[in-house]
C-alpha cells in the first residue's frame, strides 16, 4: 500500500480496442504510483454494461492501491471516433465497443465510480495522449515539432510543437486524426493495424491467431511470409505518413503501442522508405509504452486544476468587485468609471443568488461562451447543499452539435486556418444545437433543475440567469488556455481563436441575447473566479435609460504590443508596471468595452453594446436612422512614446469590407497628436514619384528575404505636433511613428488593417506579425501623394466662434469621413446643446472638468478621458476645476 495521508492523485487511464490500462500518478511529482498500475483485458464487443463493469473493475482496482487520498481528477486516453469534449462514444463498424455508440461515458464512469461533480474527467485521443506523455521524456522534450504514433487494433496519432498538441492547422489532418485519412482506396487504419497484420498473413499461409503470433513465426522459424508481411506494414505505415511529414514537417516521430515490440521486423523497412521523403528525422520507439498514454492523459487533468486557478493570462488587474471609497486626485485618470444605479440594485456573491433561487423548480443560466460554467456550478452547488436543496443540473452543451458539424457550419465565416479575417456570421445560436434543446422540459418531481450553459435559454424554461463576461477577460482566458468559443478551438493559435470569436461567437452571442433579454430576469457578472455580482434586469434596464440623460464613460483597457510604448505606464497610475510596455488603450471601442454600474459599492458590468441595443435612438438621435444599434466612433490610444514605430498600413475601401469581410462601414481614421517629442513623425502619403509595381515589389522582397525597406524613399514623413490631426481616410497609407501619443478618431472597425512593412521586427511571444501585401494593393490609393497629402490629409484648424470666454475650432476631416471634429477651448465653463447629435468627446489639455446635466450632480472627467453625451441630453454645461486652459476634442456626425 501506498502510505501517505491526503495524497493529491490523479487516475490516469488507457483504454485500448482490447483492454484496459489504470495507474495513480503522484501530483506533486507527476511519477507513477508504484503498485498502483492496473491492467484487464476487455471483451471489445460485449455488451455496454458489461464492457463500463469491466472498466470500473479496473479503476477500483487502481484506486484501492492507495489509503487515504484526495483524487484531483481522471485523465482517459480513448480512442476514436469519440466525443472528447463531452464524453460521448462514437464508435461505430470500427470493430470495438459498437455497443457504447451514443453513450455519455463521463456520466456512467462518474455514477459508477461516485464522483463528485468537481472531480473532472478529461478524455482525449490515445494517441495524443501517448505523444504527451512522450513529449514529457527527455529524449524529445527539446524536439520543437513531433508525431507521436500509436500502433495496435488502430492507428492513433497526434502532432505536437513544443510540447502542445496541434489538431487544426495547416500540415495536420483534421483533429490530428491519421486513422479515418484516405489511403489506397480506403483509409489508413485498413492497412496501419493489428487487423491488416492478421489479414494479410492469413490470407497467404494461415493459422495465426495475432500479432504475437507472426512476430514469432517471423523471429524463431524464419517464415518468410511473416517476414514479408511485417517488410509491407513497414512500407504501408511509411507511405501512409509521408504526406503528413512532408507537410508538418516533424523534427522526430516516436512510435508506440503492442505492434513496436516487433519492431525490429518492420523498423528497417519504414526508416528506409521515411528516408525517401526527404525530411530529416529522427525516429525514436517509445520506451514506455503504455505508461506514456497513462501519463499524458493524466497531465490533461493537471492542466485542468492549473487552468481554474489560473484563468486568465495578463499582467492588468481585474475589475475590482468593489468601488473604492478613495477620492481620485484632480486630473487623476480613473481606470475603473462607474455609473450609479442608486442603493440595493446590485448583490454580491453566490449565496444571494442562490437564495433567489429557492423556490423555483426550473432556472436556466445562460451566458456567453467562455463564461467558466464548472465554476459557477460547483458553487452555487455548494450554496444549496448549506440551505438543504438537492438540484439536478444539466448541461447545455451536451445538446451542442458534434465539433465536426459546428466546424462544417462556421466553415463559410471563418476562412482558412492562417486567414486574418473573417466575415460575419449569419447563423443563430441555435444552429449549434440539436432540436432537443428546444423541447427539453424541466423534471417533474426534482425540488430544483438547472440548465446551464451557453444556449441554455434556448430550452424556453421559466427564471432566466444570464451571465456576462467582459471581452477583454474572454481574451485573457484564451491566451490562459481556456475554452472560449463555441467553435471546438483546441491546438489553435490566438489569433485563430480571436478570428472565431469577433467574426462567429460574438455576432451570434448578441444576435441570441436581443432575442431573449425581455425573458431575462437576472443578470450577473461572471469576471471574478471566486464571486460574483448581480442584478435584477429591470435594475439594469432602468440603469440604461437613466445613462440616455446623462454622461457616459465606458471602463477603459489596455495592451502591450510590439511598437508599444511608455507614455501610458508612465502617466496612468493603477497600471501594472511590470508590463513591457502599453501600445494600446481601448478608451471607446464599443464591440470590446464595458459598462460599470455601481450599488453600494458594487461593480457589475456588461458590454457596451447592450445599451445600444435597448437605447440606440436616444444616444445616436437621427444617426440612428444609418447606423442602427451599431455604436459608429471609437477612440483609443496608441502609444509609440519611447516605443517604435506602427507597421505601415492601410485600411479597406468601404465596397471592400462590405463584400470581403461583411461589415457595413470602414475604417476611415485620424490621428490627433495628444503629445509627443521634438522629432515625432507621421508616415501619411505616397511620395510624388512612388511606382506601385517597384514599391510592391521591395516589399515582397523585404518578407521574403528580411531586407529593410527605406522606407520614406516610397512613403512621406510629416513632423509631428502637440493638437495636429493626420487624416487618414481609407485606402491611405500611413503609419504613427515613435515618440507619439496618438488619440486615433475612427470609425468603428478596428481589426481590418493590412500590413505591408514592420521593420521586420517580431511580437512579443517571438512570433513574425502577418503582413498583407496582397490585400493592400487591392485597395491602396496612389493619387494620395505629393501635394494632395499636404493640401487634404492634414486637417487645418478654422476657428468657428470666438468669445472672451471660449473658443470653438473646427479640424476638418476628409470628404470620405462620416464623422467631424471640433475642439472646444475655454478657461472657465462653457455651456453647449446636443442638438440632436451624439458627441464623443475627450480632455486634451487641462486637468479636470465637470460635466452637468439638466441639473443633476456635476460628474469629473480628468486629462486623457473620453466621455458621451447622448444625443438626447441636450444643453450641458462644462466647468474647469483648475486654473489651466481646458481643451477638448469633440468628435460627432456629420
Amino acid at each position: 500500500m501506498y502510505e501517505h495521508l491526503n495524497k493529491k492523485i490523479i487516475l490516469g487511464v488507457d483504454i485500448g480496442g482490447s483492454h484496459i490500462s489504470a495507474a495513480l500518478i503522484d501530483n506533486n511529482t507527476g511519477d507513477l504510483i508504484s503498485g498502483s498500475i492496473r491492467k484487464k483485458m476487455v471483451d471489445a464487443q460485449a455488451s455496454s454494461s458489461q464492457i463500463i463493469d469491466e472498466w470500473v473493475e479496473a479503476l477500483n482496482d487502481s484506486l484501492n492501491s492507495v489509503n487515504d487520498y484526495h483524487l484531483l481528477g481522471m485523465g482517459v486516453a480513448m480512442p476514436g471516433p469519440f466525443n472528447y469534449e463531452k464524453g460521448i462514444s462514437l464508435m461505430k463498424d470500427v470493430n470495438k465497443y459498437s455497443s457504447l455508440f451514443g453513450m455519455d461515458i463521463k456520466k456512467a464512469l462518474k455514477q459508477q465510480l461516485q464522483l463528485s461533480d468537481s472531480c473532472p474527467i478529461v478524455f482525449e485521443n490515445d494517441g495524443a495522449c501517448f505523444g504527451i506523455g512522450e513529449s514529457l521524456s527527455n529524449d524529445i522534450i527539446d524536439k520543437s515539432r513531433v508525431i507521436a504514433i500509436t500502433l495496435g487494433t488502430g492507428i492513433g496519432s497526434t502532432f505536437l510543437d513544443t510540447g502542445r498538441v496541434i489538431k487544426n492547422d495547416e500540415g495536420v489532418p483534421f483533429n490530428g486524426e491519421l486513422y479515418n485519412q484516405p489511403y489506397k482506396g480506403g483509409i489508413i487504419e485498413d492497412y496501419v493495424s493489428s487487423k491488416w497484420l492478421l489479414s494479410a498473413y492469413n490470407s497467404l499461409a494461415g493459422g495465426a491467431k495475432s500479432v504475437k503470433d507472426i512476430a514469432m513465426k517471423a523471429t524463431e522459424e524464419s517464415d518468410e511470409i511473416a517476414i514479408k508481411v511485417f517488410q509491407e506494414f513497414g512500407f504501408h505505415l511509411a507511405e501512409s505518413l509521408k504526406p503528413w511529414i512532408n507537410s508538418f514537417k516533424p523534427d522526430c516521430i516516436v512510435l508506440g503501442g503492442s505492434i513496436v515490440k516487433s519492431s525490429h521486423l518492420f523498423m528497417p523497412e519504414f526508416k528506409s522508405q521515411v528516408n525517401q521523403s526527404g525530411q530529416q528525422v529522427s525516429i525514436k520507439i517509445s520506451g514506455q509504452l503504455e505508461e506514456s498514454t497513462i501519463l499524458g492523459a493524466a497531465s490533461l487533468v493537471l492542466s485542468k486544476v492549473k487552468k481554474s486557478n489560473m484563468s486568465r493570462k495578463t499582467n492588468q488587474p481585474l475589475l475590482p468587485i468593489s468601488k473604492s471609497t478613495s477620492e481620485l486626485s484632480s486630473g487623476e485618470y480613473d481606470l475603473y468609471p462607474s455609473f450609479s444605479l442608486g442603493e440595493h440594485k446590485i448583490f454580491k456573491g453566490y449565496n444571494t443568488l442562490a437564495n433567489w433561487m429557492v423556490g423555483k423548480k426550473a432556472v436556466m443560466i445562460d451566458g456567453l461562451a467562455g463564461t467558466d460554467w464548472d465554476t459557477i456550478q460547483e458553487r452555487l452547488a455548494e450554496e444549496f447543499k448549506v440551505i438543504g436543496i438537492n438540484v439536478r443540473w444539466d448541461k447545455a452543451e451536451t445538446f451542442q452539435h458534434t465539433p465536426a458539424t459546428i466546424k462544417k457550419l462556421t466553415e463559410p465565416f471563418i476562412g482558412n486556418i492562417g486567414d486574418v479575417w473573417g466575415t460575419q456570421c449569419t447563423l443563430d445560436l441555435a444552429d449549434f444545437f440539436n432540436k432537443d434543446l428546444t423541447s427539453f422540459n424541466p423534471v417533474a418531481g426534482e425540488q430544483l433543475h438547472i440548465l446551464i450553459g451557453t444556449g441554455a435559454s434556448l430550452a424556453g424554461w421559466d427564471n432566466l440567469v444570464y451571465f456576462d463576461l467582459p471581452k477583454n477577460e474572454i481574451q485573457f482566458r484564451m491566451r490562459a488556455g481556456q475554452s472560449v468559443s463555441l467553435i471546438p478551438n483546441e491546438g489553435f493559435a490566438n489569433p485563430e481563436i480571436y478570428k472565431h470569436l469577433y467574426f462567429v461567437d460574438w455576432v451570434i452571442n448578441r444576435k441570441h441575447r436581443i432575442a431573449i433579454q425581455k425573458k431575462i430576469d437576472i443578470i450577473a457578472d461572471s469576471q471574478w473566479q471566486n464571486d460574483i455580482t448581480w442584478a435584477h434586469a429591470a435594475s439594469i434596464y432602468d440603469g440604461f435609460d437613466e445613462m440616455t440623460r446623462s454622461v457616459i464613460r465606458a471602463r477603459p483597457w489596455f495592451e502591450p504590443g510590439a511598437w508599444g510604448g511608455q507614455w501610458l505606464k508612465n502617466q496612468v497610475n493603477g497600471l501594472n508596471k511590470n508590463e513591457v510596455n502599453y501600445a494600446w488603450s481601448f478608451e471607446l471601442i464599443v464591440p470590446e468595452n464595458g459598462l460599470v454600474f455601481e450599488s453600494d459599492n458594487n461593480h457589475l458590468e456588461v458590454a457596451f453594446d447592450w445599451l445600444m441595443d435597448n437605447q440606440a435612438n436616444a444616444i445616436l438621435g437621427e444617426d440612428v436612422k444609418v447606423f442602427g444599434s451599431e455604436f459608429p466612433i471609437r477612440f483609443d490610444f496608441l502609444d509609440t512614446m519611447d516605443g517604435g514605430n506602427l507597421s505601415i498600413q492601410c485600411h479597406p475601401s468601404l465596397d471592400y469590407i462590405k463584400n470581403e469581410f461583411g461589415e457595413k462601414i470602414t475604417q476611415d481614421e485620424t490621428y490627433y497628436i495628444l503629445d509627443c517629442k521634438e522629432n515625432a513623425q507621421v508616415f501619411l502619403g505616397f511620395q510624388d514619384s512612388i511606382d506601385p509595381e517597384e514599391f510592391e515589389n521591395v516589399l515582397h522582397e523585404s518578407t521574403e528575404k528580411k531586407i529593410p525597406v527605406a522606407i520614406t524613399d516610397y512613403v512621406q514623413a510629416h513632423n509631428a505636433q502637440k493638437h495636429d490631426l493626420f487624416l487618414i481616410p481609407n485606402q491611405t497609407i500611413h503609419s504613427a511613428g515613435k515618440d507619439n501619443l496618438v488619440l486615433e478618431i475612427s470609425a468603428t472597425p478596428y481589426i481590418f488593417t493590412f500590413k505591408m512593412y514592420d521593420w521586420l521586427r517580431l511580437d512579443l511571444e517571438g512570433n513574425p506579425r502577418p503582413i498583407n501585401i496582397e490585400h493592400a494593393f487591392r485597395n491602396l490609393d496612389f493619387s494620395r501623394k505629393g501635394d494632395v497629402v499636404k493640401n487634404e490629409l492634414i486637417s487645418k484648424p478654422q476657428t468657428l466662434t470666438q468669445t472672451n470666454e471660449y473658443r470653438i475650432v473646427h479640424l476638418p476631416t476628409h470628404k470620405e469621413h462620416f464623422y467631424d471634429v471640433h475642439r472646444i477651448e475655454f478657461s472657465n465653463s462653457i455651456s453647449l446643446n446636443t442638438d440632436g447629435k451624439c458627441f464623443i468627446m475627450m480632455l486634451v489639455e487641462g486637468q479636470a472638468i465637470t460635466v452637468e446635466i439638466d441639473g443633476k450632480a456635476p460628474v469629473r472627467y480628468n486629462y486623457a478621458e473620453t466621455f458621451i453625451i447622448p444625443a438626447s441630453v441636450g444643453e450641458f454645461t462644462i466647468s474647469n476645476l483648475t486654473n489651466d486652459e481646458i481643451k477638448i476634442v469633440k468628435a460627432f456626425l456629420k
